[in-house]
């Protein structure tokens, strides 16, 4: 394993960014790091968002995935679809109606303060155990295939690639990601496709067809009934994770909300929901012919490790496990980047009350301080050393922004407000009993899959309910 080559592609990679980040964040306002100033082209958006989208986990773990769930994900996919469409004509809408910079501030002008702070404390949770998750993923891989070399620990592997990323995305904030994000798409896909076709090359019969070959392969299977991957559940569980990763997800948002128009931004959700479609399509793919090559070649890793051991083995083109590192680095940095500056931005302005033409120095201490609880949270992960992450990341997603999904549902069905802290009892209890409703449902003959995010979402929507006021009549 070349680790100069690494450590090379690494420090190029991080050069280009930091160039971009030098024309793009301007004076680096809080107007720029929250907004872009409103003038980003959907379209370059949206194909940005593809990257933000699948992530390194994606780009890691959803290859890794098909030795043991074949397609059933594919389920998922489609249930984005409706989820985007959800987003586009129903969430969007009340965004740019109400012009807001923090989507949550949308749930303080229906239900109150405490509603407003209660939704953005549990985004910061939710979005920081997902950063946290994808970040470690490309940590991992760095370590691998430098660090280690070097005898250099995880924790400080850890440390130096959130430097890297902060040294780019500190001062422009979404106005650098939205251009990045462009840069680190394309890479991805660019590793994604040169990896399907030299690893596909090598296990393909002569004059068969790619899809042909995916088409017969065991692992070609969508449904598990009966399991908590049958397709209903994973169809309704990918609509309301995509409704409550993204459509009431700051992170996410905060790209939309760059873009000057709502139909621009309703334009990128819709052709962004179609895109993914394919694109998981060839991340399937390329599982299907690496754990097939895997078995093949003798190598032992799965999960996670899979795709990095097939892509930097000896058997494959130097230049496949060139490209895969930038395509790996481009994933993470895409999740990394976006999720620090969304963070700052919800806790600047939910919580500070940081406007526009506020303090930097303050904006700057707080992205400083998420990315200190970051690395913990990483090297929480690191501990546990789960093979397969993607899997977890989204039970955990089910918890944690389940109480998001029901008080944005108060806010858009009712007029009721809310005027006391109870609210965060109920956010807090509905995770709770929704955890304890997944012991107890074994026990009905039903497993709870994905699906979960949904009653979750319904048990925060009544206690909010019984717990609110109508309004006056006067």
């Amino acid at each position: 394993m070349n680790y100069t080559l690494f450590l090379t592609l690494l420090l190029v990679y991080v050069a280009v960014l930091v160039i971009v980040g030098r024309f793009t964040a301007g004076s680096g306002s809080n107007q720029t790091f929250f907004t872009a100033n409103r003038n980003a082209n959907w379209l370059l958006v949206s194909f940005g968002m593809i990257g933000a989208s699948l992530s390194g986990v994606t780009f890691i773990s959803v290859p890794g995935w098909t030795a043991n769930s074949g397609w059933t994900y594919m389920l998922m996919v489609l249930g984005y679809l409706i989820g985007y469409a959800i987003i586009a004509f129903v969430l969007l809408p009340v965004y740019y109606r109400y012009k807001v910079i923090s989507i949550y501030s949308y749930l303080g002008y229906k239900l109150g303060k405490e509603s407003y702070q209660t939704g953005s404390a549990f985004f910061l949770l939710s979005r920081i155990i997902g950063a946290s998750g994808r970040l470690y993923i490309v940590t991992m891989i760095v370590q691998i295939t430098i660090c280690d070399a070097f005898n250099i620990p995880f924790l400080v592997t850890a440390m130096i690639v959130l430097a890297l990323i902060a040294v780019y995305s500190a001062s422009g904030g979404i106005a650098t990601i939205v251009i990045t994000d462009t840069l680190q798409t394309t890479l991805m896909l660019a590793a994604t496709g040169m990896a399907l076709y030299f690893v596909g090359r090598e296990v393909l019969s002569e004059g068969q067809g790619l899809w042909s070959y995916i088409s017969s392969s065991d692992q070609f299977y969508f449904v598990e009934e009966g399991t908590a991957r049958a397709w209903w559940k994973q169809v309704l569980g990918g609509a309301s994770i995509a409704v409550a990763m993204t459509g009431l997800d700051q992170d996410m948002m905060q790209k939309n909300l760059t873009v000057r128009t709502l139909r621009g931004a309703q334009k990128n959700m819709i052709l962004l929901g179609i895109t993914l479609i394919f694109v998981n399509a060839l991340f399937l793919s390329l599982g299907v012919v690496l754990s097939d090559y895997a078995a093949m070649a003798g190598i032992s890793e799965t999960g996670d490790k899979m795709f990095a051991a097939v892509a930097t083995s000896s058997a494959m083109p130097p230049v496949l496990g060139a490209v895969f590192f930038l395509g790996l680095l481009a994933a993470a940095f895409s999740s990394a980047d976006s999720a620090l500056a969304s963070l700052t931005t919800a806790f600047c302005v939910d919580f500070l009350g940081l406007e526009g033409e506020g303090s930097t120095t303050t904006r700057n201490q707080v992205y400083v301080a998420f990315m200190a609880v970051i690395l913990a949270v990483m090297f929480g992960i690191y501990q546990l050393q789960e093979e397969t992450i993607i899997s977890t990341l989204f039970t955990a997603a089910g918890y944690t922004y389940g109480p998001l999904l029901g008080l944005f549902a108060l806010a858009l069905t009712t007029n009721r407000t809310i005027s006391h802290w109870g609210v965060l009892a109920v956010a807090i209890a509905a995770p709770l009993l929704s955890y304890g409703l997944s012991l107890w449902a074994p026990t009905l003959g039903y497993t709870i899959g994905f699906e979960l995010l949904l009653y979750n979402g319904a048990i925060t929507y009544v206690g909010a309910w019984l717990i609110s006021q109508a309004p006056s009549r006067s």
